[in-house]
C-alpha cells in the first residue's frame, strides 16, 4: 500500500523478503520485459530530445528501460523510480540513479525532466488520472512524455474460450483488488488533449501469446500467482484456466496478448 493508503497490484504479486527479490515475480517481470522492451526502445529513440535530457522512467520494474535510457542520453541524466527497488539489477552507469518513490504522494520540482516514460503502470492506480496531471507538471516546458500502458481489447474478442475467459478473469481480479482499469488507456487521447499538451500521437500493438514466447511466459505466470483470486470469480471454472494454462505448451495455439497502447505528447515550448 502507498504511503497514502492508496493500493498498489504488486500486494497481490509475490515478493521476497528482507529487500531480495522474489525470482518468481522477477521472472515474470523480465518475461514482460522481453515481451515489450524492443517496441519501447523503439518508441523512445524516435523522441526528438537531446544528448543531455532529464529523463524520468517510473515504475522502473528491473531496470531495463532505465538502462537503455542512460546509454541512449550519455550527457544527460536518468532517474528511475518505483515503490519497490527489490528487482532492479545494479549496475555502474554514473547518470543513472534509482529512487524508491510512490508516485501517488511523492512530488518532483515543476519542469524537472525533459522525457517522462510510464510502461503499464498508470491503469494499476486508483489516482491515475491525477497522477497523470502531476507528471505533465514534472515536464519542462517543450518536454515528451511516453506514455505505454495496458489495455484488454484483444482479449474480447478472442476465438479461443478459455484463454479469453481467463484473460478477461485476471483483469476482473486486478480490478476487484486494487481498482485496476485495463479499459482507461483507450481513452488517453481525451485525456491528453484536455490536458494541454500538443503533437499527440497514438498506436497499438498485441505482443503474441504462443509457446515459448515471452508474452507467454508472463501471463502464465500473472495467472498461476492470480490463482485463489480467479477461481473466486464466478464467471471463471478452474477448467478454464487450467485449459488456458494448458495452451501456453500447445505449438498450435497462437493469440495476441495484452495490448498496448502507446501516447506520446509534448509540453507546449515556452513562449518567447
Amino acid at each position: 500500500m502507498g504511503d497514502n493508503g492508496e493500493k498498489y497490484g504488486d500486494e497481490i504479486f509475490s515478493h521476497g523478503d528482507d529487500g531480495e527479490a522474489d525470482p518468481i515475480e522477477k521472472e515474470r517481470v523480465d518475461a514482460l520485459a522481453e515481451a515489450l522492451d524492443p517496441a519501447s526502445f523503439a518508441t523512445l529513440a524516435a523522441v526528438p530530445v537531446g544528448k543531455d535530457a532529464r529523463c524520468l522512467e517510473v515504475g522502473a520494474g528491473t531496470g531495463s528501460v532505465a538502462r537503455w535510457l542512460a546509454d541512449r542520453f550519455p550527457k544527460g541524466s536518468v532517474t528511475a523510480t518505483d515503490l519497490d527497488l527489490d528487482l532492479i539489477e545494479e549496475d555502474e552507469r554514473p547518470n543513472l540513479r534509482y529512487l524508491r518513490h510512490d508516485v501517488t504522494s511523492d512530488d518532483f520540482p515543476p519542469s524537472s525532466f525533459d522525457l517522462i516514460h510510464t510502461r503499464f503502470l498508470l491503469p494499476h492506480l486508483p489516482s491515475r488520472d491525477a497522477v497523470l496531471g502531476r507528471m505533465i507538471q514534472w515536464l519542462a516546458p517543450g518536454g515528451w512524455l511516453v506514455l505505454e500502458e495496458s489495455a484488454l481489447f484483444p482479449f474480447e474478442s478472442s476465438p479461443h474460450d478459455c484463454f479469453r475467459r481467463t484473460s478477461l478473469g485476471v483483469l476482473a481480479a486486478l480490478g476487484r483488488s486494487f481498482g485496476h482499469d485495463a479499459r482507461w488507456a483507450r481513452n488517453l487521447p481525451t485525456l491528453i488533449a484536455e490536458s494541454g499538451l500538443v503533437e499527440a500521437s497514438m498506436s497499438a500493438a498485441c505482443p503474441p501469446i504462443s509457446a515459448g514466447s515471452a508474452m507467454a511466459r508472463f501471463w502464465r505466470l500473472t495467472i498461476e500467482q492470480l490463482w485463489p483470486e480467479l477461481l473466486e470469480l464466478p464467471e471463471l471454472s478452474e477448467d478454464d484456466a487450467d485449459t488456458a494454462l494448458a495452451q501456453f505448451d500447445d505449438p498450435g495455439f497462437f493469440d495476441l496478448g495484452i495490448a498496448t497502447v502507446t501516447v506520446t505528447a509534448r509540453r507546449p515550448p515556452a513562449s518567447t
